[in-house]
């Protein structure tokens, strides 16, 4: 399958090495001292699975330098999404479809309107994984898995061809009945990890040792749940439990991407999490006072450190 790859960061890097491991015709987009290093040495990826090498691929900060594939990943920062989304336009082609992979819930409408209708479908990926250096990928945990599907709900060839794929290159997966529910579940998710451990600057075994920062997960959590149902999300009634249980599930030295970046004066993506529930709220008429104080701390950092 031919598969460009746009964003080889922690998710784009490592699930992209592994489809190519494979013998997917891969091209991975990426740039700076990242692209020079890949163009160099190739892409490693170092994870509990084994280690990957890729050492003969295509990699370009051009989009335009690849042939029009049967997928694209979608791999970017929320904050560069609708650039990145213009970008990949030249190589969307009429076969083509885009898997976003990215935080947040609000950025598929806007890939839709650039893109059509029928590009883009829904995705979500789960995985802890940095940039650990140039070329370098380290994949923290075992856990590894993408969900994809149609946002109408039917069983397409396009969905399948990549299940099969994915199955190939050993890569867990699964294509939900609902995925705006499991989206939305991510959503609720990647929106208590990230405010508690950016607040704390902890990852999240020390915040669930704490029973105030406990709660105050909790409370976020709610918040958010309180939202989806406002916007006619059919949760589970339990959907509490089910994302404490998640959490609880989780590594003790998990973090959201958001701390990492924050660590290191890099740009955050809290107006597509925090950010986002702030404008439903507005829209709804629902306070959320827990994630507009995550937002609040977050705020002065949301350009990086050195902007």
């Amino acid at each position: 399958m031919k598969i460009v790859v746009m964003g080889t960061g922690g998710v784009g890097g490592y699930f992209g090495a592994r489809l190519s491991k494979a013998g997917n015709d891969v091209g991975f987009i990426a740039r700076g001292a990242h692209l020079k290093a890949i163009k160099e040495k190739g892409l490693k990826v170092l994870s509990e699975l084994g280690e990957i090498n890729i050492n003969s691929l295509i990699a370009s900060d051009n989009p335009s330098d690849f042939e029009i594939p049967e997928i694209i990943l979608f791999c970017v920062k929320t904050y560069d999404m609708e650039v990145s989304t213009n970008l990949i336009k030249p190589i969307v082609g009429s076969g083509t479809v885009v898997i976003p992979l990215l935080n947040g819930i609000s950025h598929f409408e806007i890939m839709k309107n650039i893109l059509g209708e029928d590009k883009v479908i829904g995705g979500i990926a789960s995985i802890s994984a940095l940039i650990e250096e140039p070329g370098v990928i380290r994949h923290n945990s075992t856990m590894q898995m993408l969900k994809f599907a149609e946002f109408d709900k039917t069983i397409t060839s396009r969905i399948k061809n990549f299940q099969n794929t994915c199955n190939k290159a050993g890569i867990n997966n699964s294509i939900p009945e609902n995925i705006e529910i499991d989206l939305w579940q991510k959503f609720i998710l990647i929106c208590t990890l990230a405010g508690a451990n950016c607040l704390t600057r902890l990852p999240l075994g020390l915040c669930r040792k704490n029973s105030a920062t406990l709660n105050l997960m909790k409370e976020i959590a709610t918040e958010v749940i309180t939202i989806a149902h406002a916007e006619n999300v059919p949760l589970p009634s339990n959907q509490l439990e089910i994302i404490m249980d998640q959490l609880y599930k989780l590594p003790d030295g998990m973090k959201a991407s958001t701390l990492p970046a924050l660590e290191n004066g890099e740009k955050l993506e809290i107006s597509a999490l925090h950010g986002t529930i702030l404008k439903f709220g507005e829209k709804n008429n629902i306070d959320t006072p827990m994630n507009r104080a995550v937002f609040a701390a977050l705020s002065p950092h949301e350009n990086g450190k050195y902007s």
